[in-house]
């Protein structure tokens, strides 16, 4: 799994000399204007991908929010799937290449390429990276998340308040009273997960998320030891596209206030 991962962070570090050129040069009004971005992003990094280990039979590209005719183009005669709980053993590269579009454009360097590895239904590895603060985490699965080199391990909750992400603000009235703490909205997913992951939030809840908004933040606070399930308490979270993730004793206190 290693040389695919490595792989990915050639693909994110050639993309990310876009994203910086991009952003450094040009003014809020103008960054607007490029609502194309993700598009080009996404067509260097799946170009740097096929460049560095060619599309065969194990690999293809799974789902984004990138248009299919696109992905069609890139790829070529590829099969583009969006099930990736097929049983073969093909590896399905799930690319988002710029989270988010909102911080990017408001001049908030708080976005990131990130990339999922799958097999058979399963991450098996994963990339987030910040071109603009270039901070780079990676997991591995069964082997850990790092952040750079340094092991990721989530926090005990030791402070007295809870720092939270809740997107729905429904359920946020419905739990807020249990939660001795604050809110802490990011805007980007991939980063709220990341926080998750080191201990710097408490508690996520997303009631709808898209796989290529989460998976890599999933692994990666899986394998620093955060509880993650979808509102059943399962580990469905790509079909059902719900989630929460905190401490499991945390988790067993909110998920019946979600059902």
């Amino acid at each position: 799994m290693q040389p695919r991962l490595n792989i990915a962070l050639k693909a994110c570090r050639s993309a990310s000399e876009i994203i910086t050129k991009i952003y450094k040069s040009k003014d809020q009004d103008e960054l607007r204007s490029y609502d194309k971005i993700g598009d080009l992003l996404y067509k260097h990094i799946a170009d740097v991908i096929a460049e560095s280990y060619p599309y065969g039979d194990d690999d293809i590209l799974g789902p984004s929010y990138v248009d299919s005719e696109i992905m069609e183009g890139i790829t070529s005669s590829q099969n583009i799937t969006s099930n990736i709980n097929s049983d073969d053993d093909k590896y399905i590269w799930v690319i988002n290449p710029l989270d988010s579009y909102k911080n990017f454009t408001n001049k908030l360097p708080l976005f990131n390429i990130t990339i999922t590895i799958f097999q058979k239904g399963i991450a098996q590895a994963a990339i987030i990276f910040n071109p603009i603060q270039d901070e780079l985490i990676t997991a591995i699965k069964g082997e850990g998340a790092l952040y750079e080199n340094t092991k990721i391990r989530n926090k005990s909750l030791s402070k007295t308040k809870i720092l939270y992400v809740i997107d729905n603000s429904k359920i946020k009235l419905n739990i807020e009273n249990m939660l001795d703490g604050s809110e802490r909205f990011i805007g980007s997913k991939s980063t709220e997960l990341i926080y998750m992951a080191s201990g710097k939030i408490d508690l996520i809840v997303y009631p709808k998320i898209n796989i290529w908004e989460s998976a890599a933040g999933v692994l990666i606070c899986k394998e620093a030891g955060v509880f993650v399930t979808d509102f059943a308490g399962e580990d469905d979270i790509y079909k059902s596209k719900t989630l929460i993730a905190s401490k499991e004793w945390l988790h067993k206190k909110i998920l019946p206030e979600l059902s």
